[in-house]
């Protein structure tokens, strides 16, 4: 098997071919440009990493664990996440239909290897890209879309605008629209905004012939120049696809991945999903985050003291891995991974494995760290946030909540990773009395820990959440039929609680030993993965699930634990919905880990804005609404009913 512009580690870590070994026992590695397979044990005794390529991966915390005596503890939902990362099924661990895709990158579900292969195969025969004009798509910044009862609307306005401009230009005597702003200033607003529209409707009309030949988008289906429910579903699914944080919105970001050509994107997906297998194979989390901003005061700075005495910037693994495991494959350019690709069938991703000289790990990394969390919960408002008229009152904040994990070591506080999460506020609620108000969702503050991490959790709806979403239509051997929506309540990358969560604890000391009280806190992964730009939860802290995934893994590498299991919960509630009656079973809570010691974690209060000090307490009327009742009633203080669902909005 050839490949090209390949360079693995020094020549000392050149292993020697093996044949006839199982599939278990086998890796790659290339070698003056060829690549044969090895001996993954030999691999491991010569200091390298075997970096796992197959499409069986799963981060190490939603992997099977032993248990007592020789047992193994089976994550059930293992299987469900092979699936939907192969497109082999959906969340439900149910076949996907013939073409259907899953595109959960966004989700924390990357694709597997053999998913990207035939991306690359096929984008690799496309030819309808090189009609794409890129250069018409970056000459706007974003293109606005309208709802479909507005866009006619909008449309037409600008229409008439640029057919009173047409007049006026006739009427100056002058060949264009610049010329005429520049004779008659009193137009120059209106061309102004003309000429961007006519940028902007150019750019969507090459946004439209890269959907379409990328085969997200029917021509058959849509109406040509409109953003119709066909292509707004497949803008949606082409962001997705290539990991664009947008939703449906043709901003910036989105416009770039539009632009660059098919294997291009493809390109960046193989990194990412390199990446991930290589942080996790390492058990490495340092990503650089720690430089890019941040206003955490207790941050020393990324650097830690090394046993030369001197100062060592923390470094950027996740760059450092990737890099090492594409020069390991050979691949330096898209041309190297169609190659890669193409002489590796499908079939080889059922046990396909890299051998690979990775960065060495930093000196404070050992089989259990000193590790802690700390959440700086940024700009606090407590005030409530809307007047009398139900107008809402601005709330700034600049200094938005941050999650970071240190390492103590040598005496100091070194920073691994800094990354943005979430704090509550005010949310809407439905109180026992049927009625919805507001109340303030708050985080709890001061010293916590995790004693349990949790993969695959389940959310359980306390009895005063709405179950109106708990519908949702399927299909199911080849008809749609009405069933119960397990998607928020998980276990699944759409639960409240994301793909993993660990379980914020006060750790009460007494004679008989500590005792844990749940409040109903988490540091959890979340499918909405928009809301970290800003907004609030119900009191959780959030995280995008790729990288709880990795947080937890980590977690569980380098800290002292033990696996318990499937947490058995046997939960039953028969609902009422859209005229039918469905029954909600939750069997279990999640795969359970317990850490030993717990790990600790820091809320900080943050800095508190406003008039109020302190949030209030119970429900709030929500402004303009009729209430049948005299004064709220009370509410919850459940640990359920303060977790409020973590994500739901």
């Amino acid at each position: 098997m050839g490949a090209r512009n390949a360079r693995a580690g020094t020549d000392g870590d050149i292993l020697p071919p093996a044949a006839d070994l199982p599939a278990e026992q086998r890796a790659i590695q290339v070698a003056g440009g060829v690549e044969r397979v090895v001996d993954a044990a030999v691999a491991r005794a010569r200091g390298l990493t075997v970096v796992d390529l197959s499409d069986g991966w799963v981060p190490r915390v939603l992997a099977d664990q032993p248990g007592p005596k020789g047992t193994i503890l089976e994550n059930p939902y293992r299987t469900i996440y092979t699936g939907l990362a192969s497109d082999r099924g959906d969340g439900d661990g149910q076949p996907l239909a013939s073409g259907e895709r899953n595109y959960l990158e966004l989700y924390g579900v990357p694709p597997t290897l053999s998913v990207l292969r035939r991306r690359f195969l096929e984008d690799s025969r496309r030819t309808c890209a090189a009609d794409i004009d890129a250069d018409t798509l970056l000459a706007v910044d974003e293109v606005p879309t309208w709802g479909a009862s507005t866009e006619q609307k909008e449309l037409t306005k600008r229409r008439l605008r640029a057919t009173r401009l047409e007049a006026a230009r006739l009427a100056a005597g002058v060949a264009t629209l610049e010329a005429l702003a520049e004779k008659d200033p009193r137009t120059a607003k209106d061309v102004k905004e003309q000429l961007a529209f006519a940028a902007q409707r150019a750019a969507f009309a090459e946004a439209e012939k890269r959907l379409v030949c990328e085969g997200l988008l029917d021509p058959a289906k849509h109406k040509i120049g409109s953003y119709d429910t066909s292509m707004r579903t497949a803008m949606l699914s082409f962001q997705q696809k290539h990991a664009v944080m947008d939703q449906a919105d043709i901003k910036r970001p989105t416009l770039e991945a539009l632009a660059r050509p098919p294997l291009d994107n493809d390109m960046r997906a193989l990194g990412r999903v390199l990446t991930e297998r290589a942080m996790h194979a390492a058990g490495f989390i340092e990503d650089g985050s720690i430089n890019e901003g941040g206003s955490s005061k207790s941050v020393i700075g990324a650097t830690y003291l090394g046993a030369d005495g001197s100062r060592h910037p923390v470094p950027d693994l996740a760059t450092a891995s990737r890099e090492a495991v594409l020069a390991a494959l050979g691949i330096a350019t898209p041309a190297d991974a169609v190659a890669f690709f193409r002489r590796h069938t499908r079939a080889d991703f059922g046990w396909l494995k890299l051998a690979v000289r990775l960065p060495a790990p930093p000196e404070y990394y050992a089989p259990h760290m000193d590790l802690y969390a700390e959440i700086d919960r940024g700009d606090v408002w407590y005030d409530f946030p809307f007047t009398a008229a139900g107008a809402r009152i601005p709330q700034p904040r600049t200094h938005f909540p941050t999650f970071t994990l240190y390492v103590k070591w040598r005496g100091e506080r070194v920073p691994l990773v800094r990354w943005r999460t979430t704090v509550g506020g005010w949310r809407s609620e439905v109180a026992s009395d049927g009625q919805e108000y507001y109340r303030y969702k708050g985080s709890d503050v001061g010293p916590r820990v995790w004693h349990h991490i949790v993969a695959a959790p389940v959310w359980i709806p306390p009895t005063s959440s709405p179950l109106s979403s708990m519908v949702k239509e399927k299909r199911v051997n080849g008809m749609y039929v009405k069933v119960t929506n397990y998607d928020e309540t998980g276990p699944g990358y759409l639960s409240a609680y994301g793909l993993a969560a660990a379980i914020h604890e006060e750790m009460r000391r007494g004679p008989d030993g500590p005792t844990f009280f749940d409040n109903g806190i988490r540091t959890h992964g979340s499918f909405d993965y928009m809301s970290l730009r800003g907004r609030f939860s119900h009191g959780c802290h959030r995280l995008d699930n790729q990288l709880a995934m990795r947080l937890f893994s980590f977690v569980l590498g380098h800290r002292k634990m033990r696996a318990i299991g499937i947490v058995p919960l046997g939960a039953r509630r028969t609902f009422f919905a859209q005229g039918e009656v469905f029954e909600m079973r939750l069997p279990n809570r999640g795969f359970y880990y317990e850490l030993d010691p717990p790990l600790p974690v820091d809320v900080l209060e943050g800095t508190i804005k406003g008039n109020l000090q302190k949030p209030i307490a119970g429900y709030v009327r929500k402004p303009g609404v009729k209430y049948a009742s005299a004064p709220p009633p009370a509410a919850s203080t459940s640990p359920d009913s303060r977790a409020g669902g973590g994500d739901a909005p």
